[in-house]
This record gives structure tokens, C-alpha cells and sequence, in this order.
């Protein structure tokens, strides 16, 4: 089905799937589609694709010529490449979420989320997050390895755009140092959720324009109703595992990707990609700061709120600690 530029399901159907931790964040974009692709087959097993790995990775390459060029950065380095099986990508991103949280870390977030009425009483949280990161999980670029890791059952067609995105990513790794941005930041996540917004805007705005590239439009091309629409249309093409989850989840999962693109539509608008560049280097420290385009440039700052000693919780052990910013506070309060 073709779908007209300016309308939502065109860019619905284009901008692929994603998923991070509320507070822990894992760069993933599946290929549009991949939650199709991924269903166990009924019948013998089969050629996943007709491509083979080497031309897999041959394609990929000449993707990163394009969006290096596109993005305005200059490759400074061959990125490693490999083609992992569904097992395998799932496997490492386990691996990756394990080194950085301990099951303590992860059992205490949900306790919190549970008190607060979040997620549900019964929800098994780690679980429920781990169920729709193995539903969409494709390729994806590995700062820790430096690696961009290559979906063997998807066919390269399905993984172009996407890879526009992870290559975007290790361009920013090579600039900026991506490790700095996705560290964890265990007692804020709204600081995280900007940071993410940051890198996840970046590369999923440069998805988009390579996208645009033959039609010689760019992201500040697609008007904002759009990228609202677009969002609509978006999770109501969901998998059952993204629309079984609590609304918190859901949307704490897309908002570094759509309030990020959002923030990047504004300033594409205005700006060439070299002004991103110099977010970098004063990444925004709240959601309120992705969220009101303006306050990010005014440098308008995070009010802190200073906990203070409560008699009554004499005796109990402080177990976590975390900043709920106008992002997270807003969907609490809906």
C-alpha cells in the first residue's frame, strides 16, 4: 500500500518500532514490520532472507555513506558490523540490561511504580519489559562493542530505514561519545528521558529524512500535526504485547523517540543538523526542556526538590530515589 507523504499512516508505516527501559536506556529500532517478520513459522524452517550476510553488510555500508552524508558527520571510522541471529540480539541486550541494573534496581523501580498505581499490583514489571523488547527486537548499535548488529532473519529491504537510524547512532558515538548519554542515571530518571529524547530524536529525525531524501525534503518539510498524527496511528499499529502494557509503560517506552522528533522537527524548521551538533555539549536536563521547545534554548532550569527528613519513616531504609519530571508527573497525574 502506498500512502501520500502528507499523510500520518505514510510516516506511521516508515518510522519502525522501538522500546527503552523507563530508566535504562536500550538502543533499539525493528525494522517497520518486524513484528510480522518475527513470528515463529508454522511450517519447516526456511531461509530467513535471500541475502546473504557479506552482501548484508556490503548494503549496510554504502546506508552509512548516505546517512553520513545526510547527518552532516563524517564517518570517522569503519563501523564494525555483524549479521546475529533473533537469539543472539535478544541474548546481548539481556546481557546489556543485566550489567547495568541489578535485579534489586529493577525489583525496587517497580515497587514504586506499583505504590503510585503505574503498573498493575500482579505485573510481573521485568518481565512484562523484557516481553516487548523479544516481540520488536532488530538490529541495533552497540556503544559498549562499538558494533552494529544486523537482524539475519529480516530481508535487507525491511531494515534499511532503520539502519539509517543505528547508523546515526555511531556517528554520534564517534562526535560525541554515546556512552555519556545513555549511562544510566539511576536517581533521575527525567533526566535520562531528556538525554534519550536527545539521541533518540537526533537519529529517528534522520530516519525520517532519509526517507524524504529522494523527494529533496527534510524533516523540517513535515508539518508538527503530522508528527502527532503520526504518533496516533503509530501505537494503534502496535503488537498485542505494546498495547497490553500499562499506559505509563507505553508511553514512558515512546517518548524519547516522539517528543524527541518532535523537538527535532522545531529545530530542523529553523536550523541545519550542525546546530544539534551543539546539544552535545549542553544536553537538556528535564522532559519540560524536549517538551517546551523554548525552554531548552532559554535555558530555563530544573527546580530541584529537596527531600527532607520525615519523622514518621523513622526505622525504614531508603530504597530508591528518582526525579519524576513534568513528563513522567503528567502521565501520573492523567
Amino acid at each position: 500500500m502506498v500512502f501520500d507523504r502528507r499523510d500520518p499512516r505514510w510516516y506511521a508505516a516508515n518510522m519502525g518500532r522501538w522500546y527503552v527501559w523507563p530508566t535504562v536506556l536500550v538502543l533499539l529500532v525493528a525494522a517497520p514490520g518486524a513484528a510480522r517478520a518475527q513470528k515463529p513459522p508454522t511450517g519447516p524452517p526456511a531461509a530467513a532472507t535471500t541475502t546473504t550476510p557479506q552482501e548484508m553488510i556490503k548494503n549496510a555500508r554504502a546506508v552509512a555513506r548516505r546517512t553520513s552524508k545526510l547527518r552532516g558527520l563524517r564517518m570517522r571510522r569503519r563501523v564494525a558490523m555483524g549479521v546475529l541471529s533473533r537469539d543472539a540480539i535478544i541474548k546481548r541486550v539481556e546481557q546489556k540490561l543485566a550489567q547495568e541494573y541489578t535485579l534489586d534496581e529493577i525489583k525496587h523501580e517497580a515497587e514504586v511504580y506499583r505504590a503510585l498505581g503505574l503498573i498493575p499490583a500482579k505485573l510481573d514489571y521485568r518481565s512484562a519489559v523484557l516481553a516487548l523488547l523479544k516481540d520488536q527486537v532488530a538490529g541495533f548499535y552497540d556503544p559498549a562493542k562499538r558494533q552494529l548488529n544486523l537482524a539475519a532473519w529480516l530481508p535487507f529491504s525491511m531494515q534499511e530505514p532503520a539502519l539509517a537510524h543505528e547508523l546515526c547512532h555511531a556517528l554520534q558515538d564517534q562526535h560525541f561519545r554515546l556512552k555519556r548519554f545513555t549511562r544510566p542515571i539511576k536517581d533521575n530518571s527525567d533526566r535520562q528521558l531528556a538525554r534519550a529524547a536527545l539521541v533518540e530524536g537526533d537519529c529517528t529525525g534522520v530516519m525520517i529524512e532519509y526517507l524524504l531524501r529522494g523527494q529533496g525534503l527534510d524533516l523540517g518539510a513535515v508539518p508538527t500535526a503530522l508528527i502527532s498524527e503520526a504518533r496516533k496511528a503509530m501505537v494503534g499499529g502496535s503488537s498485542r504485547a505494546f498495547k497490553a502494557a500499562p499506559k505509563f509503560l507505553r508511553e514512558t517506552l515512546v517518548f524519547p523517540y516522539i517528543h524527541g522528533l518532535a523537538f527535532m522537527q522545531k529545530l530542523r524548521v529553523r536550523h541545519a543538523w550542525r546546530v544539534v551538533n551543539t546539544m552535545y555539549k549542553r544536553p537538556p536536563k528535564s522532559t519540560e526542556q524536549i517538551l517546551h521547545y523554548r525552554k531548552y534554548w532559554d535555558r530555563e532550569q530544573p527546580e530541584p526538590v529537596r527531600s527532607r527528613k520525615l519523622e514518621t519513616l523513622a526505622g525504614h531504609e531508603l530504597i530508591k530515589r528518582d526525579v519524576l519530571g513534568e513528563f513522567q508527573l503528567g502521565v501520573y497525574l492523567e
